[in-house]
């Protein structure tokens, strides 16, 4: 029966193995690069082309692999954006209308004895707009009183 250490040790020592075949795959790659590129700029010499011509030829090539690279690059930033950032929606609560309050509609005429100023005269026309402290006086005390009150013959 294996304790919990030895399994560990194991998996460790396999893990250990994985990565020492994982380097040495590398090294293997990046000794043939090394090679493949030698090899290439050999070839152009002695045909008289720049690296710049051969680039230039096999643009098409180049501009795909290097989209290939940044997809992959933006799918992985994506990814990890996505697992950090998770955040709730918070349903938006419907708002309650105020009631509109009824506003007093005061008639053409002449108004005086407004407690504000009592030697004042209004003169409001049947179109255009009602002053303000005509209709904040009417509020207060009721259409039908402020008539009463304020509202002058001609």
């Amino acid at each position: 029966m294996a304790t919990k250490t030895e399994k560990e040790i194991e998996a460790l020592s396999t893990r250990l193995e994985k990565l020492k075949a994982q380097q040495a795959k590398e090294e293997q790659q990046k000794q043939a690069l090394e090679t493949t590129q030698q090899s290439i700029l050999d070839v152009l010499q002695q045909a008289g082309l720049s690296l710049d011509d051969f680039i230039i030829h096999n643009i098409k090539v180049a501009r795909r692999v290097v989209a290939r690279l940044d997809k992959a690059q933006k799918k992985g930033e994506e990814s990890k954006q996505a697992v950090t950032v998770k955040k709730k929606t918070v349903k938006k609560r419907r708002r309650v209308r105020a009631k509109a309050k009824p506003s007093i509609k005061i008639p053409a005429g002449r108004y005086g004895n407004l407690p504000d100023n009592p030697d004042q005269i209004i003169v409001v026309k049947e179109k255009g707009p009602r002053p303000k402290v005509l209709k904040a006086y009417a509020e207060e005390i009721g259409l039908d009183n402020f008539l009463e009150k304020c509202r002058m013959e001609e």
